[in-house]
């Protein structure tokens, strides 16, 4: 293998398998029944073994393991591809490739020398073209205001429909923002007057109930981090009026660590929170004193997103690497994997929110980065369609989550995860500016048509 070209892949091997599991125990074979994260470390290892030691084919069938466990991994769809051209398995390389393509991901295929057997051939040209001009800005959208620029690693967005009140949220500080109308932002909470909150990952508005919920955790990029403090994540309950703490709700204590994420709110004012370090999702059912574990499954890797259907019936649950689930709320223990067509690439999604039988995704984990609108059919249970909102604005830079407002999504136009070290500390000098977006999800078009997706549905 071209070594030149392909340091990065051995780097993320090496990384995702010393982070996954001691080196000792990967290179152990996993039986096929063994969890998905072992089968990954497993893979993972094998894969870096294979490239260190220039061996093609076990770097492809590595490659091609960790392909099947993660089939949305961009990654791994672009090493396969430069994998199958060295192996000169051409029909395999433009397979994928075309797979890649009809996914709507963006590649500048030119910067690999792998690829030089399959440029003799028109489909080469033609593959390379579509997902080159897939980074082009799309959609229709407007800013709102700026964000101010010590407001470090926002995070978390609500509003308040009644009063037009946007809230703003931040990991650094722990601050919670609110705007009116035009006017400039101001502190709403901080943690030097609200007892227990750390950084900030989410908020949702109860205005019914004057309530404002904050998702609160204590990480390491948190200024105030204290590896050592008794609460490591909470639900807290603050008096949307005034910011004053009413309630606090600690995760339940135990030996696994806990960063409570993203929220969903009932109608009754049950509170759903996904937790992002172990695969659970807490409920706060209304009137209860405290969160009480409501689904896990070891199979789930990272919980992202959560949004409610407008019956209540389904919760949407978003994994940043296997695509979104659907689980019932009526306690039956019920959960699906969303059918979604081929064309549908469901890796790298943060928010995720409901609009009138569609979810609307915001994706940070693939190229371009985009906001999508997926059509569902009646059962709620598979996407019939799918709509681009938004890809590839160049003040895109990881955004991770908004909030709706009728067809309206409010969304930060990006974060700062990759601008800071693992203290939250700017790499650079300063942080970039991050701004408000808004845009309609309800002006764009049809892109696929789930044929597809109806087929895997009748023959679930």
């Amino acid at each position: 293998m071209q070594k030149s070209q392909l340091t990065k892949i051995s780097l993320l091997l090496c990384l995702g398998a010393a982070l996954l599991l001691p080196a000792a125990l990967t290179a152990q074979p996993v039986p096929d029944d063994a969890p998905p994260g072992a089968r990954l470390a497993y893979w993972f290892d094998q894969a870096a073994r294979a490239f260190n030691e220039d061996r093609l084919d076990d770097w492809v069938t590595a490659t091609e393991r960790l392909h099947d466990l993660r089939p949305y991994n961009q990654d791994f769809m672009t090493h396969l591809v430069l994998g199958y051209a060295r192996q000169n398995q051409l029909s395999k390389a433009f397979n994928t490739m075309l797979m890649m393509q009809q996914q709507g991901l963006a590649e500048d295929w030119s910067r690999f020398d792998e690829l030089e057997p399959m440029r003799q051939h028109r489909l080469y040209e033609h593959l390379a073209n579509l997902m080159s001009e897939a980074r082009q800005p799309f959609g229709r959208y407007s800013e709102v205001t700026a964000l101010p620029e010590d407001f470090a690693m926002p995070e978390a967005l609500a509003l308040d429909s009644a009063t037009g009140r946007v809230f703003a949220g931040n990991v650094r500080d722990g601050r919670i923002l609110v705007r009116s109308g035009d006017d400039d932002w101001e502190d709403f909470a901080q943690p030097d007057d609200v007892e227990g909150l750390m950084a900030v990952f989410d908020l949702a508005v109860d205005a019914d109930r004057d309530h404002l919920w904050v998702a609160t955790g204590m990480t390491s990029q948190f200024a105030g981090f204290d590896e050592e403090a008794t609460v490591q994540s909470a639900l807290l309950r603050l008096d949307l009026g005034s910011g004053e703490l009413e309630a606090s709700y600690p995760v339940p204590a135990g030996d696994a660590r806990h960063l409570l994420g993203s929220l969903a709110l009932a109608d009754d004012g049950t509170v759903f929170a996904a937790d992002t370090l172990n695969p659970v999702v807490f409920r706060l059912e209304a009137g209860s004193q405290q969160l009480q574990p409501f689904f896990s499954n070891a199979n789930f890797s990272s919980l992202r997103g959560l949004a409610l259907s407008a019956d209540e019936r389904l919760l949407y649950l978003a994994d940043y690497e296997q695509g979104i689930f659907v689980l019932a709320t009526d306690g039956s223990n019920q959960a699906w994997k969303l059918a979604v067509p081929e064309t549908l690439n469901e890796g790298g999604i943060d928010g995720l929110y409901w609009w009138e039988q569609h979810l609307v995704a915001i994706q940070n984990g693939i190229s371009p980065q985009r906001v999508l609108r997926l059509q569902l059919g009646e059962d709620g249970l598979g996407v019939t369609a799918v709509a681009p909102v938004l890809a590839g604005l160049e003040q895109f830079d990881t955004p991770t989550f908004g909030v709706m407002d009728g067809s309206e999504l409010y969304l930060f136009s990006g974060s700062h995860w990759r601008h800071v070290d693992g203290r939250g500390q700017a790499r650079e000098e300063s942080l970039p500016q991050v701004s408000l977006l808004k845009t309609d999800v309800d002006a764009t078009e049809i892109m696929v048509v789930g044929q597809e997706a109806m087929e895997q549905m009748r023959g679930r």
